[in-house]
């Protein structure tokens, strides 16, 4: 079943009010999502250049992270949940605390429907455990618990959702030989050093200014960073989707206490500090630095409506090979309504058994041309391999056509008709 359903439901019902073209569809999710995560801290902060300034220092040691918010992908629904845990976890033991558990019941539904991950709920609990904060972490324990299960009733099949997304993970991360062949999110991170410089930078400032207190590092928003960083050297999503947005809301933390202590809240010198902080940040995110903005504009992708391209994408209940998510991506965004099936999709632990096992093998041989050999001698007419390569593949069965620049389709030679 649809391992996102809260999140299409919500497309779904955004392009019936508003009728969007994909692209502009797609662009509403990228924008949507972004403000899910850079809005709400603005609200719950003394100090929202606090933020502001956070996400810039964390620009500049690990910007990955923050380039993903700009996927438009449904993970950052669960982002969202650990900005709100790590900002406002203490008013779960206050008299707001029923309030705030209505709040996080609310928060886990909407991730475990939107996003599905319902099993890394358990992150920040741990994280209340390990600076001890026993009532807190029970009551976020109820309220998770019962998200969970009206997150997954909304699916309107929450045992099979449950137990496919738990499935989908363990499969996700257990057919291969070397870690190097998971998809680039599940494979470890390189520990993002300049992070930690940051946060030695931050302890160092504090202790300084004789501000040092055990409670610095005895919060969960400090916690839940240090366990998706040391996570991340077995996923990096771990540290992506729970760390590293927890150790944003930290430094904010860190860097509104610096600001109370040295910035007026009604000032000119507050409104100054606040137009460069804007503006440089924009420069920071905005910018083309090694094309990582102007990249993704390249490839032009094959499209049925193309009379010169249709013959060489797959034909009615055909199968397009492939051994890139990437091909599956922008010709499924391309073609939705295709009348073919993709032998590589969302990942590739949903594979047949017997063609994973050749994808694990054009891994090992980084694609040698052998090693699709057993895919080729599997096609028929109406079958098609696509690959992304600058020059022109070296595999003999098939004839080949650059359907796009750096985009080939191959079909099998003897039966060139398409149907």
């Amino acid at each position: 079943m649809d391992s996102h359903p809260g999140w299409h439901n919500f497309l779904s019902a955004i392009n019936a009010i508003i009728p969007l073209s994909p692209i502009n569809l797609l662009n509403f999710s990228v924008l949507f999502l972004f403000a899910v995560f850079a809005v709400p801290p603005v609200f719950l902060l003394q100090r929202p250049e606090a933020w502001i300034t956070s996400l810039l220092l964390l620009a500049l040691c690990s910007f990955s992270p923050l380039y993903r918010l700009f996927y438009g992908r449904p993970f950052i629904i669960s982002m969202l949940l650990v900005i709100i845990f790590c900002l406002s976890w203490d008013k779960l033991k206050g008299q707001h605390k029923y309030s705030y558990m209505l709040i996080f019941i609310a928060l886990s539904t909407l991730s475990t429907w939107i996003h599905g991950v319902w099993y890394l709920l358990f992150l920040p609990i741990i994280s209340l455990l390990v600076c001890k904060k026993w009532r807190s972490a029970s009551i976020l324990s109820i309220a998770f618990a019962i998200g969970t299960i009206i997150g997954a009733l909304l699916t309107g099949k929450p045992i099979t959702f449950l137990h496919q997304m738990l499935f989908h993970a363990m499969t996700a991360l257990g057919t291969h030989d070397f870690q190097r062949q998971l998809v680039t999110e599940f494979q470890p991170f390189n520990g993002d050093v300049l992070v930690l410089v940051l946060v030695a930078g931050l302890l160092l400032w504090r202790m300084a200014r004789g501000k040092w207190t055990r409670k610095t590092v005895e919060n969960p928003a400090f916690v839940l960073g240090v366990i998706g960083w040391i996570l991340g050297f077995i996923a990096a999503r771990f540290w992506t989707d729970w760390g590293w947005p927890a150790m944003a809301c930290w430094v904010a933390l860190e860097i509104q206490a610096i600001f109370d202590e040295s910035v007026a809240p009604l000032s000119l010198r507050r409104c100054g500090v606040v137009i460069v902080l804007c503006v440089v940040f924009f420069l920071a995110v905005t910018n083309d630095y090694g094309g990582r903005w102007s990249s993704k504009t390249i490839l032009q992708w094959p499209r049925t409506e193309n009379a010169e391209q249709r013959p060489w994408l797959p034909g009615k209940d055909g199968i397009l090979y492939s051994d890139s998510m990437s091909v599956f991506y922008n010709i499924f965004f391309q073609n939705p309504y295709g009348s073919w099936r993709y032998i590589l999709g969302f990942e590739p632990g949903w594979m047949p058994a017997e063609d994973l096992e050749i994808y694990r093998r054009i891994q090992l041989t980084r694609g040698k041309d052998e090693s699709y050999i057993p895919w080729i001698e599997k096609m028929t007419v109406a079958d098609r391999m696509i690959l992304v390569r600058m020059e022109k593949p070296k595999i003999g069965e098939l004839e080949w056509h650059e359907v796009a620049p750096t985009i080939w389709s191959g079909r099998l030679i003897s039966k060139n008709i398409i149907p």
